[in-house]
């Protein structure tokens, strides 16, 4: 009982540092039952209300005309009432839907809100169309509870107490009848309920899989077709289908068992309350006029009886869906509570410091004991083998992930007392992933800017990335639609769009990861000149393995078995660490042959 408590109890949240939690994890205190649905409700039960009634204005209706001459008196009352009683359950439902839709409109932005506040972590832990799935689906599943099944089984109860007291005072025989007949149904269909329940429950799961693994396939749809995985990725997703097919076929069972049997006891009922109610007329016991409207009244009562029946498995369902919702929200949002000091009062110029960092994921070390200093200006090279370490220790610069152990400092102020947002708005990063959003181009060098560029500050950009003469050829130009993650671009195209984005945003700190893997050397040098003469006040984070790009760094670090084994210039460590000479010679100088051949 104690779940049905919170059905009017609204969200608390508690804050603490590291801590985002709501505290209940109940299913309905994410629904605010407010003044406007009790509103609604209380329309609707007038209405209710009006709808008993009517049978009333049938009988007397029938009786009197069957005693005299024809009188049409009564005929406009139940006309008069039939339209009172549609209009108030077309204003009550109305309201309510209303409402409900506001409510899961608020509780999706909340889920979206919660969901970019949380950590890197979690979305390298779960899919994303599995997370779609929630707060598409699951949200709607608890729209159709709040706008559906809570007023039908308000109205239901207040229809079947209303109308079992009018039938009672009518006829307490039949009504008794009536009384006996309908427990038994319940008796039969709620066990086979709760199996219905527990088919919804994993039919939801699996669904939510699905559109997981299809988001995915066709998000990577280039990659199947170029590795011949179409017979994979069919034959993975056709497993899960024959599991949803299963499903499908047990609730198939369980619905063809349940309805014939409810039909069945709606038929008997309608056999006994004739057979019977027919006897008592011809005996003069029963009028006419009683008997029909007591089959009026059952026929109202079956809709409100099986709502009522069927609101446990409605509600049971919708506690599943929000438990999923609450996964999610329960879970633990970026470390930014406590964060109060503004970038802005921090003065420049900027100097980064990691002492001691140590980070692990899933308790699998990554890097140790790593010592970095970056002062203003600066133009810092990270390099080392392939998984060595080297993208984790931007994302730990950029507070992406939270260090296991050590300190992440600004101008000597440690990073968590820095607003999170204000720290990575210190940084203009250019990644590997060649991250573009569906829309224009101008949408994508626009993206995230608190500002709004100049057409002439727009042209600058592109042409610092050497993209001003693709951009002119396209047929819009800027605005012209570069497809869902910019595939109608090539790849050194995105990878361009990227870095005249970096360069929109105007960071103090550039950080460049890869930046120009997919560039030639002749477009890369191009932007290597105009960032020398453009940005030469800024700081320039690179990891990069071609040699042209780091040999001008002022200070390389080399990183090697999660630890930094040597930093200095590119002269200095090819004198004194021989392990970054053979590194320079196996990869970085491979590179460029290779980029020779080409």
């Amino acid at each position: 009982m104690k779940d049905w408590k919170l059905l009017f109890t609204p969200n608390l949240l508690i804050k603490k540092r590291n801590v985002h939690i709501i505290m209940k994890n109940k299913p309905f205190d994410l629904i605010d039952i407010n003044s406007k649905i009790i509103i609604g409700i209380f329309i609707n039960v007038l209405g209710i209300i009006l709808s008993t009634i009517i049978p009333i204005a049938v009988k007397n209706f029938i009786d009197i005309n069957s005693r005299e001459k024809i009188n049409f008196e009564w005929s406009y009352v139940i006309l008069i009432l039939l339209f009172l009683q549609a209009l108030l359950s077309s204003i009550g439902t109305y309201i309510i839907t209303r409402e409900g839709d506001k409510q899961v409109a608020n509780i999706r932005l909340k889920i979206k809100k919660h969901l970019l506040d949380l950590p890197t972590s979690f979305f390298d832990n779960n899919n994303s169309g599995e997370i779609s799935s929630r707060v598409i689906n699951d949200t709607t599943s608890l729209r159709t509870f709040l706008t559906l099944h809570i007023p039908q089984m308000v109205n239901g109860v207040i229809a079947i107490s209303v109308s079992l007291i009018i039938l009672f005072l009518l006829d307490w025989k039949l009504a008794l009848i009536l009384c006996l007949i309908f427990p038994l149904d319940a008796l039969i269909t709620f066990p086979i309920g709760k199996t219905h329940r527990k088919i919804a429950n994993q039919t939801q799961n699996i669904v939510s899989k699905l559109i997981g693994l299809t988001s995915e396939n066709l998000s990577h749809i280039r990659t199947i077709k170029l590795n011949n995985a179409e017979s994979n990725v069919y034959n993975k997703f056709k497993l899960e289908i024959g599991k949803l097919y299963e499903l499908s076929v047990s609730s198939d069972k369980v619905f063809a068992i349940t309805q014939p049997i409810q039909r069945l006891f709606a038929i008997g009922l309608i056999i006994v309350v004739i057979l019977y109610g027919g006897v008592r007329v011809s005996q003069g016991t029963l009028t006419t006029g009683t008997l029909i409207s007591f089959m009026i009244y059952f026929l109202q009562l079956i809709g409100p009886i099986n709502s009522v029946a069927d609101f446990y498995n409605n509600y049971m369902r919708a506690k599943g869906s929000t438990e999923k919702i609450h996964s999610i929200l329960n879970t633990r949002i970026e470390n930014d509570n406590l964060a109060n000091l503004n970038i802005k009062y921090i003065s420049k110029p900027y100097s980064l410091t990691l002492k001691d960092a140590t980070f692990a994921y899933n308790n699998h070390e990554i890097l140790k004991n790593i010592n970095m200093s970056i002062n203003a200006g600066e133009k810092i090279a990270i390099v080392g083998a392939t998984g060595s370490g080297k993208s984790t220790i931007i994302n730990l610069i950029t507070r992406l992930y939270p260090l296991k152990k050590g300190m992440l400092s600004l101008n000597q102020i440690d990073a968590s007392e820095i607003k999170l947002d204000d720290w990575r708005s210190l940084f203009g990063v250019v990644s590997q992933e060649n991250t573009i959003f569906t829309g224009s181009v101008l949408d994508n060098l626009t993206f995230g800017l608190d500002y709004k560029p100049s057409e002439e500050k727009i042209q600058e950009a592109l042409r610092v990335a050497n993209l001003h003469i693709d951009i002119e050829r396209l047929p819009n130009g800027v605005h012209t639609q570069i497809g869902e993650r910019g595939l109608k671009l090539s790849g050194g195209q995105r990878q361009r769009l990227q870095i005249a984005r970096a360069y929109l945003k105007d960071a103090d700190i550039l950080i460049l990861d890869e930046a120009t893997s997919s560039l030639d050397s002749n477009t890369e040098k191009i932007i290597t000149d105009n960032f020398k003469k453009l940005m030469s006040d800024k700081t320039i984070i690179s990891i990069a393995h071609r040699l042209s790009t780091i040999v001008d760094a002022d200070r390389i670090y080399f990183i090697e078995n999660k630890k930094i084994k040597d930093f200095g210039t590119h002269f200095e460590l090819m004198e004194r660490v021989p392990e970054y000479k053979r590194f320079v010679e196996e990869q970085i100088i491979k590179t460029e042959k290779d980029v020779q051949v080409i």
